[in-house]
């Protein structure tokens, strides 16, 4: 856990839990207002199941031990040509947008170390992309959106074979 930022409480990250979904499901609809209740909850109770080790989850931030839920962000374990398993974090949702750096300083080492206790050899979190400008840079189809950028982050050192 990072040190505490200045005018900040500390924020303690988990892994889901049952108890969780209910209270998340306005985070969740804030993010994706198609996303239906019932539809949330099956997911919710998907990745609330505690596995020794998980292909899968939702790991959950909030201000103290007492505090209601204000982040979350979902991990998967992946293959890549290169790294072999990497953790992959598609989606970080936080409650407050001016938290948001904070929130992620607290999620880097708790998913580094999930990414260890899974056997990964790098990160991939994908954060949204801040402003887009009206002459984007594109590599990809004109039909596709840029949503997000990548950051790739190697654990303990890994470096793919040359």
């Amino acid at each position: 856990m990072p040190p505490p930022v200045p005018g900040h409480s500390s924020l303690t990250v988990r892994r889901l839990g049952a108890a969780d979904i209910l209270v998340l499901y306005p985070l969740v609809q804030h993010a994706f207002p198609e996303m239906e209740r019932r539809r949330w909850m099956d997911v919710g109770r998907r990745m609330s199941v505690q596995r020794k080790r998980p292909r899968q989850g939702i790991l959950v931030a909030q201000y103290g031990t007492r505090g209601l839920p204000c982040a979350m962000a979902t991990y998967r374990r992946d293959f890549d040509i290169r790294f072999g398993q990497v953790l992959t974090s598609d989606h970080c949702i936080v409650m407050t947008p001016g938290d948001a750096q904070h929130v992620i300083n607290a999620f880097h080492p708790a998913m580094t170390q999930l990414a260890q206790e899974l056997g990964c050899h790098a990160m991939r979190t994908m954060q949204p992309i801040a402003k887009m400008t009206t002459h984007l840079q594109k590599v990809c189809p004109a039909e596709h959106i840029v949503e997000r950028t990548l950051l790739l982050t190697e654990i303990n050192g890994f470096s793919p074979p040359a």
